[in-house]
């Protein structure tokens, strides 16, 4: 339970004794079961960043109890990242060619609405990874270059077949070995969405930058985030910096000690490559 008045939890517990008979009964807010579930000593400081679908929660923790005055609210979410992704999608020509072909093209709302679809699949399929620092800009440079250049030379099948298995023979030359690592390189794998075969390349890994630079998220009217308050708005390394310094004194350096990601984005993405990445940028900038 979140964000419920205390009649409210007293009102639950009654329910809870009188009508189902239970003999304990014990309500706990959401940032300490996630918490709770991710601590693996006797610490029981950290701060719990839930990354939902709209909003995302940075919850400071010390000695077993949340820093309530230090809570955050973050309006933006992996509906955001999803909507960012189809954005760049749509500058993918072999993806909107299969999508919306030539002879039957689709509408602008309809074709906008199928690649937030196929960015939602591609994330809980776990294709996507984290990048580190400065990787996107090459990315953005070079990823597409290299599916275009592959597709148009129609060895797409060929590429993808190779870098998704491992070499049989180990006993390999230098040269296979060499091709090998330059195939792995174009990081291309293909999705089956709605009967279509869709290969796609490095940009998808840009699915988590509007979380550590929200500005991204205004490059269409559909994603402006005008309106809200600055604070909500912030980019995550920022709004969890501010969640702890808003503690005590004395209690930051224990805090800091335990850094939480949790949500449905930590069972397609592995959340320890999220942690590495926020902490990365937190050094940076304490």
């Amino acid at each position: 339970f979140a964000g419920l008045s205390r009649d409210a939890y007293e009102r639950i517990c009654q329910i809870f004794f009188e009508r189902f008979n239970v003999a304990g009964f014990s309500v706990l807010e959401r940032p300490m079961a996630q918490f709770y579930a991710a601590i693996t000593g006797s610490d029981l400081s950290g701060v719990v960043v839930d990354i939902g679908q709209d909003h995302i929660d940075v919850a400071p923790i010390y000695d077993g109890f949340i820093v309530h005055g230090a809570c955050a609210t973050l309006d933006y979410g992996l509906t955001d990242c999803e909507n960012y992704l189809a954005h760049l999608l749509q500058f993918n020509q072999s993806v909107v060619s299969t999508l919306s072909p030539p002879d039957n093209p689709l509408t602008p709302d309809v074709l906008r609405s199928t690649l937030v679809d196929l960015a939602r699949q591609i994330w809980k399929e776990g294709l996507i990874k984290v990048l580190a620092e400065g990787e996107a800009t090459n990315i953005e440079e070079e990823g597409v270059t290299d599916i275009a250049a592959v597709l148009v030379a129609g060895k797409e099948k060929a590429v993808i077949e190779t870098g998704m298995k491992k070499r049989a023979n180990a006993k390999a030359s230098a040269a296979e070995q060499a091709r090998a690592k330059e195939i792995e390189a174009l990081d291309l794998v293909t999705v089956k969405f709605r009967e279509h075969n869709i290969t796609l390349g490095k940009e998808r890994h840009r699915f988590c930058e509007p979380l550590f630079d929200p500005t991204l998220l205004e490059v269409t009217p559909a994603m402006s985030k005008k309106g809200h308050a600055e604070e909500t708005i912030r980019p995550l390394q920022t709004a969890v910096g501010h969640a702890v310094a808003h503690c005590e004194v004395d209690q930051r350096q224990y805090i800091w000690q335990g850094l939480f990601v949790t949500g449905e984005i930590t069972n397609h993405i592995k959340g320890r490559l999220l942690i590495l990445r926020l902490a990365h940028i937190l050094n940076s900038s304490l």
